[in-house]
């Protein structure tokens, strides 16, 4: 009976450490399972943060649609046209010097503080307008004064358009017109050649070679990016009618052209204007 009594507390006993270890294999394995889904959900949850966090990055210049649409619906109603007759062709960042947004009416009384806002140009194909707002487009002005000076530009006719740029060649710049009617084609090489001939001169009498750094090539080709000048593609920015003996350039980058007038340079867009001082700066200081 002992002997059966032992063999029973024995094996009754082997029954719950069996049971107990079991157990707490099962609890250990919830744990890991537990840890791991919680460990995944936080990863998760870091990825979809920093995802959200690099796409409002990316392009931290970009114009917000509540501006946009702001914008367009106020010149819209001032027109009595529908807001898909217009059309953003420019816009930048700006810190305006007062709380009239630089643009104060009659006896206004402007708030003497900086408001980071826009200044955004709207067009309908044969007018631009120019405004001024604040960072989320609750307070717009329109600048009816720069709207006298804006260009209006014009695509270049296919058969108008300079040849396309060689591999080698990173910027072209072609001048005509002024007062001696000459062309001059000057070229920037990917290897800080800058190589200027005046087209027609059967002697190639003034041709000349300069050089800038490599260095400052790339930081050229940077600028080009940065101004978005891809943008400004096959456009033509014309002389106001009646104007004459003004020189006419053509830029030419591997994404495109664009052309204007020595006249109107002060009311091209702010970023084309930044490409053309860039270019001058490059040109200027390179050496024979």
């Amino acid at each position: 009976m002992k002997f059966m009594l032992k063999n029973y507390f024995n094996t009754n006993q082997m029954r719950i450490f069996t049971a107990l270890i079991l157990t707490g294999i099962l609890s250990v394995s919830s744990g890991f399972t537990l840890i791991k889904g919680a460990v995944g959900a936080s990863a998760n949850f870091s990825l979809q943060t920093s995802n959200e966090v690099l796409k409002d990055n990316i392009k931290p210049n970009r114009l917000p649609h509540l501006v946009a649409n702001a914008v367009l619906r106020d010149l819209a109603g001032r027109q009595g046209i529908s807001t898909r007759e217009l059309q953003i062709i420019d816009y930048s960042q700006q810190t305006w010097r007062n709380g009239c947004l630089e643009m104060p009416q009659p006896d206004e009384l402007c708030t003497q503080a900086l408001i980071s806002g826009w200044r955004i140009v709207v067009s309908n194909g044969k007018q631009n307008w120019i405004y001024h707002t604040n960072q989320t487009g609750s307070l717009l002005r329109l600048n009816q004064k720069a709207n006298e000076n804006t260009l209006v530009p014009v695509q270049i006719p296919v058969g108008e358009l300079p040849p396309p740029l060689d591999r080698d060649i990173v910027f072209r710049q072609i001048s005509s017109g002024g007062f001696a009617g000459r062309t001059y084609e000057t070229v920037l090489l990917k290897d800080g050649r800058l190589i200027r001939v005046r087209i027609g001169d059967a002697n190639d009498s003034e041709r000349s070679v300069r050089r800038v750094s490599v260095q400052q090539v790339k930081q050229f080709v940077r600028s080009l990016q940065r101004s978005k000048f891809s943008k400004f593609q096959n456009l033509s920015y014309p002389a106001p009618s009646g104007a004459a003996d003004y020189i006419t350039y053509t830029l030419t980058s591997q994404e495109g052209t664009v052309q204007y007038n020595d006249i109107s340079q002060n009311n091209l867009p702010k970023n084309l204007q930044t490409v053309v001082k860039a270019w001058n700066q490059l040109a200027a200081s390179a050496q024979s």
